[in-house]
């Protein structure tokens, strides 16, 4: 296997672990993004190198979908890999898998890359162009991450919610973990133990940084389906869309 693709072990400890014994949804999230960030390394397009140029990367779209999740203290594999570019997206898949190869899930992602000064998105197509004829190109979900609504009518919104330092990312805004954090906290205890997590879609909008308050809203869709925006108080712009899914 050349380093266009990627394999993480790691273990479930303690702290990455839900009342349920298994992976918990905000510790998935973290070993993809984890994931993501070492192999860009590897393939000398990680945080060191876009420095060098004043440019960052940042989550834009992600689709995760687990048939189940890993139990506490077993081994967990990631497997990463680049697939090409769409327009500004760089996009990049994911596979879960235990260590004797069970597949629990995948992910698909789209990247982009920032101007550290304008904040704004610049095309990827220049450092990834020599990667682009070798790159892997299968997906690992059937579809890409869609483009979520707005919210229209919330049936839940939760108290204000400042941005603390604990929040907070090496970019200086907040984590993109933080986000499906805020999210899961809006259900009640009795239904996240009577329920297993299946699938997120989450897009990233807008940064959040110190000094912002937010609020997250939530509305039940179907078939235990949840669409939740996070909102940033001092200009009621969605910052967060994500739609989330359960099984029984």
């Amino acid at each position: 296997m050349n380093n266009l693709v990627y394999d993480r072990t790691y273990r479930v400890n303690t702290y990455e672990a839900d009342a349920s014994g298994r992976l918990s949804i905000p510790g998935l999230f973290n070993y993809l993004q984890d994931a993501a960030a070492r192999h860009a390394t590897v393939l000398k397009f990680g945080k060191e190198h876009l420095e060098k140029e004043n440019r960052f990367w940042v989550l834009s779209r992600i689709l995760v979908k687990m048939d189940t999740m890993p139990e506490w203290e077993k081994e967990t594999i990631i497997r990463t890999w680049p697939r090409g570019v769409d327009k500004l997206f760089a996009l990049r898949d994911f596979e879960v898998l235990g260590s004797n190869g069970k597949k629990y899930g995948g992910a698909t992602s789209c990247w982009l890359m920032v101007n550290r000064k304008n904040r704004r998105p610049v095309r990827p197509d220049s450092l990834l162009e020599k990667l682009n004829m070798e790159m892997k190109k299968e997906s690992s979900l059937e579809r890409y991450p869609s483009k979520l609504p707005g919210l229209v009518n919330a049936s839940y919104k939760s108290q204000v919610i400042p941005v603390r330092y604990s929040d907070l990312d090496i970019n200086m805004h907040v984590n993109n973990v933080q986000y499906v954090k805020w999210a899961i906290d809006t259900y009640a205890l009795d239904f996240i133990l009577g329920n297993k997590f299946n699938s997120a879609e989450v897009n990233y909008l807008l940064e959040s940084v110190p000094g912002d308050e937010i609020t997250v809203h939530a509305s039940e869709l179907e078939n235990n389906t949840f669409e939740h925006s996070v909102v940033r108080i001092n200009d009621g712009r969605d910052l967060c869309r994500l739609k989330i899914s359960w099984t029984t």
